[in-house]
């Protein structure tokens, strides 16, 4: 499986708090910040609700681990 890195090019201010809410939970918390995400269904979704704040590329990197996978594997 692939992977995406995400990187929030615009700023927060004055957009709906609903889209705050979906790149807070990709992971991005500042402008200019980036994160390695799986590619899969939900994680493109919410890249395209918030298109306008993010700039996205596919990567040829093994795809994170998630927290249940790393908890199981401890």
């Amino acid at each position: 499986m692939a992977a995406i890195k995400v990187k929030l090019v615009r700023g927060l201010a004055g957009c709906p708090e609903k889209h705050r809410a979906i790149v807070a939970g990709l992971g991005l918390k500042k402008r200019d910040s980036t994160k390695v995400l799986p590619d899969t269904a939900q994680t493109m979704g919410m890249i395209d609700k918030v298109s306008y704040l993010v700039a996205w590329e596919r990567v040829d990197l093994p795809a994170p681990v998630g927290r249940k996978a790393r908890k199981a594997r401890a």
